[in-house]
């Protein structure tokens, strides 16, 4: 009897040990598994776009950036003074990142629409719109955040719309978005209002909307010389924006300045 007794107890504990090293194997995998998971987020987290390739301006090439942008802003009056009808305004994203990475020099104010922990921004021109990134540093944590926008021309305005915000390849929750989106609303853009270059009565929508679609209005006045124009055409090609300006004649409207009536 001791003896089958002795047997009996000896097998449940070779079951417990069984169940020990199986409980043990598995603890092991998910362990394994979930840092597995983690560093995969990470990497992810960490990744690169390939378009991404932030301009750098040496200080001696600062004052051609100037040049450049004064250029095309003059280029851009000379045709709008002598325009009989639709004329296209060519931008390359070469120029534009140019112009970005110069900014602080160009406007000092960028630092008002920009986040802080935001360096090193890049756009992009492809067939399906705009993409816009930068180096993001919070907490201790850098990642590449980048942007697809859509923008196109319509006869009610430019309509815009937020498709995808990522953090190197993983999406950004809407809500983290909004809420900064809704905090430049708040404290710099003046969000359902109408601003002495406009004309019509068309009213800036808010950024915060931009996931879910906006309408920008078409109609504005070139101040010089100061003269009605819509933007009737947008067009991407890869690396470079053409937008097509019909002007009107200036007839004796006023244009209210940042108003809200």
């Amino acid at each position: 009897m001791r003896g089958r007794a002795r047997k009996k107890r000896g097998r449940v504990t070779d079951r417990r040990a069984r169940w020990r090293r199986w409980l043990l194997i598995a603890l092991v995998i998910g362990v394994l598994a979930l840092n597995a998971v983690f560093i995969a987020g990470w990497l992810m987290f960490q990744n690169v776009p390939s378009w991404y390739e932030p301009v750098h301006i040496p200080p001696e090439q600062l004052q051609a950036v100037r040049d450049d942008l004064v250029a095309t802003f003059d280029g851009l009056s000379h045709a709008m003074a002598n325009a009989e009808g639709p004329f296209d305004c060519r931008c390359t994203q070469d120029q534009v990142n140019a112009w970005m990475a110069a900014r602080e020099e160009i406007w000092p104010m960028w630092r008002a629409w920009f986040p802080g922990e935001v360096t090193d921004p890049f756009v992009a021109f492809d067939a399906t719109g705009v993409r816009l990134a930068g180096t993001c540093q919070r907490a201790g944590v850098q990642t590449v955040v980048n942007v697809e926008l859509e923008v196109v021309a319509t006869d009610d305005g430019i309509a815009m719309k937020l498709r995808k915000v990522s953090g190197g390849g993983l999406p950004i929750p809407k809500g983290w978005i909004y809420d900064r989106l809704a905090k430049l609303d708040r404290e710099v853009w003046p969000a359902g209002k109408r601003t002495r270059y406009q004309f019509g009565d068309g009213r800036l929508p808010r950024l915060s909307d931009l996931f879910e679609g906006v309408v920008f209005p078409n109609g504005w006045v070139w101040q010089n010389p100061k003269r009605r124009f819509r933007v009737t055409a947008i067009k991407f090609v890869p690396g470079e924006v053409v937008v097509t300006l019909t002007p009107e004649p200036l007839d004796s409207q006023p244009f209210d300045d940042w108003s809200s009536r």
